[in-house]
């Protein structure tokens, strides 16, 4: 009896001393408090974000700012940003970065975030745009995840679907992204042999959803074998408008981004999983709040692998069926 008495009191000893060190634990996990400046709203590489704390039971506290793809609503964000500092702040996206963090050799303490962590997400060409620092530089307080599968491996992607000597770009010549990735572009069709087509919107002011049509068709007109869908904000939103008219005039369009292919109508693509890219992202807000690392030792990155997507309805549409070759390892998209 005696026995069983002491081993019941060391089992309420053993609960109490657990539940008291359960107690501390979830006592000195502060929650980590991170801005999130978004372009339009949150995506799947917010849900991939949010997952990767979830799954470690690292508690987060995330502030949202949409800036609902108005640029100038940045600097009001960054004021009230500075009023209840956060650990961190998130970007998402060339355009809102570079306003948030600046671009490296332009820095501005007064409109730029130089005092927090920044780690930004979506930006397809951090060192073209600037907001990355040259080739062994880095920058004190900004880092991050980029999207975009290598150039090359995008052109051997859409000749293993079908033919090409002629891409079609249609694009927003305001948007730093989209210049760097034509210019990219045309530097590697001098080397794979194809031609370039482009067809720039926003010359004479700001581009218009109307302004499409007309492009794609001038397109088709020229020669285009496929449209090229690259990094662009404005093209992104009007994704409807330009497969559409890719239909019209019998073009499929490639995308070098996911959401086109898989809540859009483009045919086909090599993209980074959204999901991907946001726990990419995580993985080094961890480091910098968690395990102390500055942001300038944390490398710019991208995946490792990417995912060949095929929209079967587009295909079908236009009759371009894909190679049977590519249904062992590509996703598709009914």
């Amino acid at each position: 009896m005696i026995r069983l008495l002491s081993f019941l009191c060391l089992l309420v000893t053993f609960a109490i001393s657990s539940a008291n060190v359960s107690i501390a634990y979830a006592q000195e996990i502060k929650p980590l408090k991170i801005a999130m400046v978004l372009w339009r709203g949150e995506t799947r590489v917010e849900d991939g974000f949010r997952a990767y704390f979830a799954d470690r039971d690292i508690p987060v506290d995330l502030q949202i700012f949409d800036i609902g793809r108005d640029l100038d609503r940045i600097p009001g964000i960054i004021a009230d940003i500075r009023k209840d500092p956060p650990d961190l702040v998130y970007t998402w996206g060339t355009g809102v970065t570079s306003r948030v963090a600046g671009k490296h050799d332009q820095v501005d303490p007064a409109n730029n975030i130089t005092e927090l962590p920044v780690v930004f997400v979506m930006v397809s060409s951090p060192w073209k745009t600037g907001i990355a620092a040259p080739a062994g530089q880095s920058r004190p307080n900004v880092t991050g995840a980029t999207h975009i599968a290598p150039l090359p491996a995008q052109i051997q992607a859409i000749r293993a679907y079908r033919p090409m000597t002629k891409l079609g770009v249609v694009y927003n010549s305001q948007e730093d992204n989209s210049i760097s990735n034509v210019e990219d572009l045309q530097a590697l069709g001098a080397e794979m042999g194809f031609e370039v087509l482009t067809a720039p919107l926003g010359q004479q002011g700001d581009p218009l959803p109307d302004d499409i049509a007309p492009a794609v068709r001038d397109l088709a007109t020229r020669g285009a074998d496929i449209l090229y869908i690259g990094p662009d904000n404005f093209i992104g939103t009007y994704r409807e408008e330009l497969t559409d008219a890719g239909f019209a005039n019998g073009l499929a369009a490639f995308s070098a981004t996911e959401l086109e292919v898989r809540d859009g109508q483009a045919m086909l693509g090599l993209v980074s999983r959204y999901e991907l890219v946001g726990r990419l992202a995580a993985s080094k807000v961890e480091s910098i709040l968690l395990d102390g690392v500055s942001p300038s030792d944390i490398p710019i990155e991208t995946l490792e692998r990417f995912s060949y997507l095929i929209n079967f309805a587009s295909a079908r549409r236009l009759e371009m069926y894909p190679p049977l070759s590519l249904l062992d390892y590509a996703e598709i998209i009914k």
